[in-house]
């Protein structure tokens, strides 16, 4: 059997996960904060598939690219027992990455269909790259994907607020566009999602509506950007991105730690992470620090390029 928890709330490290978790767990996408890795235990293994904490960003395919290249070579000859494939999967979140990788791991014999494998592959380029790989909009192909997600790019603005309930609802939705999607029926969404520039220098600071705003903004020309992405109960959701680690003005890790000194001051969770790419807001309770304090920190260690 393979079941799925969805549990809000930041990411474990490996020694937490091991020690918490029962034997044939798979974490997924920040789960567990940590670099992948596979943990043989007495009682069964254990997974981590990430690509946000200590990797290479843009050298390291995203979580349903690992997962789905693991199912191909034999994941579920480990992941079983006597009656049959056995994994729980373990999420904290309902974005594209968790979707597909939970989508391909609850149906591990469709992994390999030509559609997956290509829907696989734009969102690893995706992914890797916070959003920002060059792809080309007007193509029928990428109005399908957008299709796809929609049901999560029509809930982040609210994320903060929704339980584990509301996220696996989200996620059960993208997995029915999944299925239409890898028969050829998929729906169509133009490109959408708008921003609003409310402060930043070379880099910038602003507002969006939609996650498909980042695309705008690269076809704009931002190397590098902190988005605002929604707010509750005085509270705040970062995402903070650059193009590449060739965009060395913009230090992401540099910037997540000073983030995370000026969060700890203001009586917040200091749980901002992400790798040398992209980071955001602690998870899931968001950000006590308004976008104007944020703009200080970030200004504070960026060098102008």
């Amino acid at each position: 059997m393979i079941a799925l928890e969805v549990c809000p709330g930041p990411g474990l490290s490996r020694a937490e996960f091991v020690a918490t978790h029962p034997a044939y767990s798979i974490a997924l996408d920040g789960y567990v904060a940590a670099e992948p890795f596979l943990e043989l235990r007495a009682d069964g293994p254990l997974r981590n598939f990430n690509h946000h904490e200590v990797v290479d960003r843009s050298c390291t395919t995203a979580t349903c690219e690992q997962a789905r290249r693991a199912v191909l070579l034999g994941l579920y000859d480990l992941f079983r027992d006597a009656g049959g494939r056995r994994a729980t999967l373990w999420v904290n979140d309902c974005d594209q990455d968790v979707c597909l990788s939970t989508w391909v791991l609850l149906n591990p014999d469709r992994a390999g269909e030509p559609l997956v494998r290509v829907l696989a592959s734009i969102e690893d380029l995706l992914d890797m790259s916070s959003g920002t790989f060059p792809m080309p909009h007007e193509r029928d192909l990428l109005a399908e994907v957008r299709w796809v997600f929609e049901p999560y790019g029509r809930v982040r603005p609210r994320l903060l607020a929704m339980t584990g309930e509301d996220m696996r609802r989200t996620i059960h939705d993208v997995h029915l566009r999944i299925d239409q999607f890898a028969i050829g029926r998929a729906g169509r969404i133009p490109l959408e999602g708008e921003y609003r520039r409310i402060g930043g220098d070379a880099w910038w600071l602003v507002e969006v509506d939609r996650p498909q705003a980042r695309e705008r903004m690269v076809a704009a020309g931002v190397r590098a950007a902190v988005e605002v992405t929604g707010k509750h109960d005085g509270r705040w959701i970062y995402s903070l991105w650059r193009r590449s680690e060739y965009i060395v003005w913009f230090p992401v890790r540099d910037i997540l730690a000073a983030l995370n000194v000026a969060e700890a001051a203001a009586g917040g969770s200091p749980t901002w992470g992400g790798a040398d790419n992209v980071g955001g807001s602690p998870r899931p309770m968001g950000s006590r620090l308004a976008p104007g304090d944020v703009e200080r920190v970030v200004a504070s260690v960026v060098v102008r390029p």
